[in-house]
């Protein structure tokens, strides 16, 4: 356990120590975040920042100096932490116990929303995924949430890699990035919020560079590095800031002619912010641009993904909703270092006002042709998304930033908070929704298709 006013209070409170220096700067507190499992789940710093306390940076500047002070070897690992440890490893060893399927599972065209299986037929899991094409074959990485049923603490167990050569049937390969079982510090272990990898091959180095996004309290990212596609991957950062700034979702973009390297993330839910990445793509050297400014949720912009057509940029993104889906928005530039402008909703007759019940997490175009792919995940498939549902939740969540625009009734806060699921949501059982993009009038947009073939 890592001591500062980044972490959960609830495992803060799981230390005496801990518990003290927080009794000590924030009396009182205590009794009510431990009768409240929404406060619990706070981090610190969101705690003293929700009080309005004036005084509030002060506060957590000292607050978290006293923290640090916790940071010894007998603190490392709590009780807790080394229970879930074994659990983890319990896990592990069962799955490494499991025979091998048959690579005899086929399919003849992809099926937005359906449950895909890979040719073991096992569920793919390579959600919040992007995929790499080399050498004749497509690579489909992203969260393993194949143990993640809400209730185990598992948010993602490890990074997954697929391959394919025609992007219907996926072989799986195994691990991209193992998960971390000894660590609870470290960014790969299964109770961290990762979400959402992206890699780029630097033209410099000849190294392939992953990045992962942290969200919850680190709110960072963890950056990788390797010599081949597959890895094996070394930690070059365990959880990294950009410019200082709160990480949120992000894509990742080269420029081919330039080779320059771009980050493209939701900084500190304030706009999404556009970095220069260093030569070795392994750091974010300086600021560019920023757009969707001046937004909050649910309108402020997340889950960004780029690609270019025909010298222009396009970015398509999801508003703030955590996994329940809403309306998504595209946009254009002419440089990738430019502020871009909405183009508004790519999803055509979409009834459900909800992305055709996804999210997008990247745009790849087919080898060879001038054809794109958008790649969504249909976090809840349970749970579906209707028009009337997402008025509820835009109107209750907007309501708290815009009171005098945006309404809702009591019962319409209470459905809302029973649907809107992150840490209990079973995602084991979630679904891919892929869709070619089409064009209209110069912008890019998306029909529902139940089945589709390249």
């Amino acid at each position: 356990m890592i001591y500062n006013v980044s972490m959960k209070i609830a495992h803060l409170l799981e230390n005496e120590q801990a518990a003290a220096v927080f009794d000590r700067f924030l009396p009182g507190m205590r009794k009510m975040a431990e009768s409240n499992p929404q406060a619990a789940a706070l981090s610190v710093e969101q705690l003293v920042r929700y009080t309005r306390n004036p005084r509030a940076e002060e506060v957590i500047a000292a607050l978290n100096a006293a923290l640090n002070e916790l940071n010894t070897p007998e603190n490392a690992i709590t009780p807790g932490e080394r229970k879930l440890i074994d659990q983890f490893k319990s896990i592990d060893a069962a799955d490494k116990a499991k025979e091998i399927a048959p690579s005899d599972h086929m399919q003849n065209a992809i099926y937005p929303g359906r449950p895909w299986l890979d040719t073991g037929g096992e569920r793919i899991q390579a959600h919040g995924g992007a995929v790499f094409f080399e050498n004749g074959v497509y690579y489909w990485y992203g969260e393993n949430k194949e143990h993640t049923d809400g209730k185990n603490g598992i948010w993602t167990w490890g990074i997954r890699v697929y391959s394919s050569t025609d992007l219907m049937n996926w072989e799986n390969r195994g691990f991209l990035i193992p998960p971390e079982l000894n660590d609870p510090n470290a960014a790969l272990f299964p109770t961290k919020r990762i979400d959402r990898p992206h890699i780029l091959k630097c033209g410099k180095t000849g190294k392939y560079v992953c990045w992962i996004k942290l969200s919850g309290p680190e709110a960072a990212f963890t950056i990788w590095q390797a010599d081949e596609l597959l890895g094996p991957y070394e930690m070059v950062e365990n959880l990294y800031n950009p410019g200082g700034h709160k990480a949120g979702d992000f894509d990742l973009i080269a420029d081919p002619v330039t080779g320059k390297g771009y980050l493209y993330f939701d900084a500190d839910h304030a706009s999404l912010l556009c970095m220069e990445l260093s030569d070795d793509y392994l750091h974010a050297s300086k600021e560019v641009a920023g757009s969707y400014a001046n937004l909050t949720p649910p309108f402020t912009r997340e889950a960004p993904a780029l690609f270019e057509k025909d010298g222009k940029k396009y970015m398509l993104t999801s508003g703030m909703t955590g996994y329940v889906p809403n309306r998504s928005d595209s946009a254009i530039c002419d440089t990738w270092d430019g502020v871009f402008e909405s183009l508004g909703d790519p999803h055509i007759d979409d009834i459900s006002c909800a992305s055709f019940n996804s999210q997008i997490s990247k745009i790849f175009r087919v080898e060879g042709t001038d054809t794109f792919i958008a790649m969504a995940d249909r976090w809840l498939p349970l749970q579906p998304v209707d028009a009337r549902l997402a008025d509820v939740f835009t109107r209750v969540i907007a309501g708290t930033y815009d009171p005098e625009h945006y309404q809702a009734t009591d019962a319409e806060r209470r459905e809302m908070y029973a649907v809107n699921q992150l840490e209990t949501a079973n995602t084991s059982v979630a679904d891919y929704v892929w869709l070619p993009i089409e064009w209209e009038d110069g912008k890019p947009v998306l029909r529902w298709q139940d089945s589709w073939q390249l």
